[in-house]
């Protein structure tokens, strides 16, 4: 299922909106239940517009025409802006090109060089600090590598200080009708915003905050932020920047995420016992079955919290796979960083498992707060002993580790 559907979000500036019902997976790999929007823009003025990304081809590029039409006539849109190659946002411009009657398509360098590469388009390459004149207006040029693909620019309308910011600033989630901030539960939206980041922005996150300060510098007054994906920002561009500022810095809370792993129930049953343990001692506290739990929540957690403790039984003499899985994700978002890590094994024979995701979460960036504590089942009335001795140091440590009170 999918809707289609457009608002003026400035004088001759238009929101197409594409909302995807149908997806089960972003990027095929991350669970979007709540769908997600695909923004494109129109901006000009007369007889002249600017089409701004497009959509990604799980429609047809006629629906795309068929909205631009709602809201001028297609003749006028002479030009196309890929503000990065990602087929989420490019995958319809060779059609919509053609429907169009071959409007000039523009793009930085790199996207030249990715859309000849993945459609066979040649574009005209914008540099940063150009100017793109549509209809006697001025979109200002500003290259923005690395958010989260090398090959991102941005554009500033300067008359009425829009920002159209691609994949920066925003979220998962599919709605309605285009919506501003001011008009839907921000907290809510925030979370869904800070999923999206920890799972497909988040590996490029300093190159996030050097594009942020890049911004700063260039002493833009953005009076709304347009993004690729998720609502379009006016009132709260403050407290989203904020939000997404901390992201970058992984800033750390009082917090402390378990994530555990149980095939027959007995690491199920240990980690009932660690979160009464742990509940005394640490208010903020989250937990996650790694075989239920969407992973978008696991690593949206992790990406704030000042310590993450793993349960996790072994699977044929190595961790267990959903595990594993988990902390390679976190290992290629470099998740950990600055974070520290406990660990409870239950085995029941030998194995290489403690090594093996000791290993894991320092690649990852973690910091082990003590080896790995290797129980053989359930743990004997000593080792729950150790086991309240290592949660007492633990989460004392991660009190130690906190840069966000907040």
């Amino acid at each position: 299922m999918h809707t289609t559907s457009w608002r003026k979000i400035g004088s001759e500036v238009y929101w197409l909106s594409i909302s995807d019902l149908e997806s089960k997976l972003f990027e095929s790999i991350w669970p979007i239940p709540n769908g997600v929007n695909y923004n494109s823009y129109l901006v000009g003025r007369g007889d002249e517009y600017l089409l701004i990304d497009s959509s990604k081809n799980f429609i047809k590029a006629r629906e795309l025409i068929n909205l631009i039409g709602e809201v001028v006539d297609p003749t006028k849109v002479r030009h196309i802006a890929v503000l990065h190659t990602e087929p989420d946002h490019s995958g319809l411009v060779a059609e919509a090109s053609a429907l169009l009657g071959g409007p000039a398509i523009y793009s930085t360098s790199r996207a030249a060089f990715f859309m000849k590469r993945l459609f066979g388009i040649e574009t005209k390459v914008l540099k940063d600090g150009d100017s793109l004149v549509v209809g006697g207006r001025s979109l200002k040029v500003i290259e923005l590598p690395w958010v989260h693909w090398p090959d991102t620019m941005f554009l500033y309308l300067q008359d009425e200080g829009i920002l159209f910011s691609s994949d920066a600033f925003g979220a998962f989630g599919a709605f309605d009708r285009p919506s501003f901030d001011s008009e839907v539960d921000f907290d809510l939206y925030l979370k869904g915003a800070k999923e999206y980041f920890a799972t497909v922005v988040s590996k490029y996150r300093r190159m996030v905050l050097q594009d942020l300060e890049k911004l700063r510098r260039l002493g833009l007054e953005a009076k709304t932020i347009a993004p690729a994906h998720g609502i379009v920002l006016r009132d709260r561009i403050g407290d989203f920047t904020r939000a997404l500022t901390s992201w970058c810095e992984l800033r750390r809370k009082k917090k402390i995420t378990v994530i555990y792993g149980s095939m027959y129930g007995f690491t199920e049953r240990l980690t009932r016992l660690v979160f009464d343990l742990l509940s005394d001692k640490m208010q903020n506290l989250v937990v996650h079955d790694v075989s239920k739990s969407n992973v978008n929540e696991i690593l949206s957690d992790i990406l704030d919290s000042a310590g993450v403790l793993l349960l996790t039984p072994t699977y044929e003499a190595e961790v267990f796979p959903p595990m594993s899985n988990v902390i390679e994700l976190t290992r290629i978002k470099k998740l950990g960083d600055g974070k520290l890590a406990a660990v409870l094994l239950t085995k029941l024979w030998g194995g290489y498992g403690a090594d093996q995701v000791t290993s894991k979460l320092e690649a990852a960036g973690f910091r082990m707060h003590a080896p790995v504590m290797e129980l053989t089942n359930y743990p004997s009335g000593d080792e729950l002993e150790d086991i309240r001795r290592l949660l007492e140091s633990f989460c004392g440590k991660c009190s130690e580790n906190v840069q966000d009170v907040t």
